[in-house]
């Protein structure tokens, strides 16, 4: 139990922790005008989908309230991948897939690029190595996490879809940072730094049951995390 409650306080810690050197850099009005051509490289999948009950009511009765609350974001997590994986929801092709089509929209010549990487949880720390195969700038996401959390026993119970996900915009000659930014859907937290997108109510489930009861409203949550990402990195890219 000892343990348990160990591997939970750092979760906890790394979640509060995490976004405190998410490297946002605002996109200067000249930069896209000089930007015709993108290389997005293709988005890793998430080594697994993560269900975080921080509105648990073990999280407000210490380390074993807590280390209940981890089983319970456990085994939630456990369920999310199954359902994930029966319905064909891959979020790493999701997001690279909207983001092809989004910037194309936008006005860029999309090309797709794939890059191997250690963590696919983060952005590359370099981009010199990289073929940008022509392209005037290199875009890379990260999925940070993705999934479904609570936020609060008392205030936030409910579970809603929760994904962070990082960008970054490279130019390929100089591969100095164009853009870079952390968004943060559904799930918040006031000492994580990020750009806050809500999750609509629909995808609102008053409890882990209710949750699991629906898979199609469940994966179509997750699905609208990508969308309001990719919606976003396109509108702050916009010619």
């Amino acid at each position: 139990m000892k343990s348990n409650s160990n591997i939970l306080g750092l979760t906890m810690a790394t979640a509060l922790l995490a976004g405190c050197s998410a490297g946002q850099v605002a996109v200067r009005p000249d930069t896209t005008a000089n930007i015709h051509t993108v290389a997005i490289i293709t988005v890793s999948e998430p080594q697994a989908y993560v269900a975080q009950d921080f509105g648990n009511p073990g999280m407000m009765f210490g380390a074993v309230g807590g280390a209940v609350a981890g089983a319970s974001s456990a085994n939630a997590g456990k369920n999310l991948d199954q359902i994930a994986s029966e319905a064909g929801f891959a979020a790493g092709d999701r997001l690279t897939e909207s983001l092809q089509q989004q910037l194309a929209a936008a006005g860029y010549e999309v090309k797709l690029i794939s890059v191997p990487r250690d963590n696919g949880g983060k952005l590359l720390k370099s981009y010199d190595a990289v073929d940008a195969a022509g392209a005037d700038a290199i875009l890379d996401v990260a999925i940070e996490s993705i999934g479904y959390a609570t936020e609060h026993p008392m205030f936030s119970p409910h579970w809603r879809p929760a994904a962070q996900v990082h960008v970054a915009l490279v130019d390929s000659r100089t591969r100095s940072k164009l853009y870079g930014e952390k968004f943060m859907y559904g799930y918040h937290n006031p000492l994580m730094s990020g750009t806050d997108l809500e999750a609509p109510e629909t995808y609102h489930f008053a409890s882990k049951d209710v949750l699991f009861s629906d898979s199609t409203r469940l994966v179509d949550g997750m699905q609208d995390s990508v969308a309001a990402v990719t919606g976003e990195i396109a509108q702050k890219l916009k010619k």
